[in-house]
């Protein structure tokens, strides 16, 4: 039987490697850097898909926000 398993944490891995070792499973890489965790950046770059407009309104609203955390409250 041939089942094709995405890797999500690292962990996982090291919990199929286990099974493995006891005859449980054979696992099928060519490499284990194929399953090193991705960056935030990577996993969400284009996660939004904003229009250029959209995006310099939301880079403004974000630095908005921020400027108001540096205002006295008095």
């Amino acid at each position: 039987m041939l089942v094709t398993v995405e890797v999500i944490r690292e962990g996982a891995l090291d919990i199929l490697s286990n099974m493995e070792r006891l005859d449980l499973i054979k696992l099928n890489t060519q490499n284990k850097s194929d399953f090193a965790p991705k960056k935030l950046s990577q996993m969400f770059a284009g996660a939004l898909n904003l229009s250029d407009f959209t995006y310099e309104m939301y880079q403004n609203s974000i630095q908005e926000s921020r400027n108001e955390w540096r205002k006295d409250i008095f």
